[in-house]
């Protein structure tokens, strides 16, 4: 049993947003921009919940591991053990506090600016600064000159590991050790994604934008909502009926999941004016289909959310990631990279024509991100609205269920 929580904005003014699409209204406006709120979320939403650090990809080999930063400012290390296990762990040395991986010669210029995230091999993690030393799976190995200490046990000290899960090739770690598993709340999800072998896939290195001056959840409710693509991105949306006048789309907000209590997953699909639609100029895939889909769904579009923090869409011949980390009520850390099955990667032409699949990307980005940021701004006016919702932002609705639930769970401890 949790410590109980007060939320500083009653639930019931919640209410209004959880009922159905026909009368619901949008999140309090304090709910994107209050500092009290932020810290309630923080810890009724992101402490209990399952977030994405990462792809498995990404620690291929024994030792590989990277280092990432979860809401809190929690550093953390994300490792492949000996036994080919995976670990995430607090990257917070247990004798003076120093994190672990941290850099200690640097530039001068650079010694009041936090260290980068950083990747690599290793058997060990020896603290810099005293040499405690640490295994891949955070038990202590050494702490010298600690043996004048009766009361010393190593195993007492080794670093803090987090409940570790893996979904479709994808890590996902939780502070709650009593947390439910995440894979049977995924189900439908994991069979909507079953023919694209997202496991098996290759990642791209990761992009990381930092600081971006807006809410988390406008980032989710821009990435799932289909009421402005074909409105924000008039000029590059082609998932409207194009040539299929009477086919349902994700801009209709119709092809969808039933979100139930419980659901860990929001996710819906369309079918697009294109066969081997890609999110570039061109409207075609730039590169070869995944041989394992079938003909239907090399006419759809997959979008895929798993709260708090994966955002995830999928076309015929590659996917594309965002991992959502807040840092303040009105700030925000976001990565992005893409998957590609393996013999993608190995053609010879591949980076020439990635870069022409980014900027693809981009072009929605460059009219998300500011439409983000204005609204964020908005949302700080004493004239800010709790509008209603159209039928596209379905998945709002879906979404704003998903937080009232894990809201009402806190306060109930």
């Amino acid at each position: 049993m949790s410590t109980p929580l007060t939320c500083p904005i009653s639930l019931a003014e919640f209410d209004a947003s959880v009922t159905h699409i026909d009368k619901a209204v949008t999140l309090p406006p304090a709910a994107y921009t209050d500092t009290d709120f932020y810290e309630f979320e923080r810890a009724a939403v992101f402490d209990r919940s399952w977030l994405c650090v990462g792809r498995l990809d990404e620690i291929p080999n024994e030792g590989d591991f990277f280092t990432t930063t979860l809401p809190g400012e929690e550093k953390v290390i994300v490792t492949r053990g000996r036994s080919n296990e995976v670990h995430v762990i607090s990257a917070v040395c247990q004798h003076r506090g120093m994190c672990v991986t941290a850099p200690v010669k640097r530039d001068r210029s650079s010694w009041r600016v936090e260290p980068g995230e950083q990747r690599g091999n290793t058997r060990t993690f020896r603290c810099p600064y005293h040499w405690w030393t640490y295994g891949l799976d955070g038990q202590l190995l050494g702490a010298p000159d600690m043996s004048h200490r009766e009361d010393f046990t190593r195993s007492d000290f080794r670093l803090p590991a987090l409940s570790t899960e893996l979904w479709n090739g994808f890590i996902f770690a939780n502070f709650d050790a009593d947390a439910e598993p995440l894979g049977p709340s995924l189900v439908k999800a994991t069979d909507l994604l079953a023919n694209y072998h997202l496991e098996d896939m290759v990642s791209t290195p990761r992009d990381v934008l930092q600081d971006l001056p807006f809410n988390w959840k406008l980032m989710v409710e821009n990435f799932m909502e289909g009421y402005h693509n074909d409105r924000l991105h008039h000029d590059l949306y082609d998932l409207g009926q194009g040539d299929n006048p009477g086919v349902e789309t994700l801009t209709s907000g119709h092809m969808s999941f039933e979100f139930k209590p419980g659901s860990g997953v929001i996710a819906g699909w369309g079918r697009t004016a294109h066969r081997d639609r890609g999110l570039n100029p061109t409207q075609r895939g730039l590169f070869p289909p995944i041989e394992t889909l079938t003909d239907e769904e090399r006419w759809h579009m997959c979008y895929v959310c798993v709260p708090p923090s994966l955002l995830l869409g999928v076309s015929t011949d590659s996917a594309f990631w965002f991992v959502v980390t807040p840092t303040a009520a009105g700030t925000l850390t976001l990565s992005m990279s893409f998957v590609f099955p393996r013999a993608t990667t190995e053609m010879r032409l591949f980076d020439q024509i990635f870069r022409q699949h980014v900027a693809g990307v981009d072009l929605f980005n460059d009219e998300d991100l500011p439409a983000n940021i204005a609204t964020q701004i908005g949302l700080q006016s004493r004239f800010a609205p709790r509008g209603p919702l159209a039928k596209g932002d379905l998945f709002l609705a879906q979404f704003n269920l998903w937080l009232l639930e894990r809201y009402r769970a806190a306060e109930k401890g």
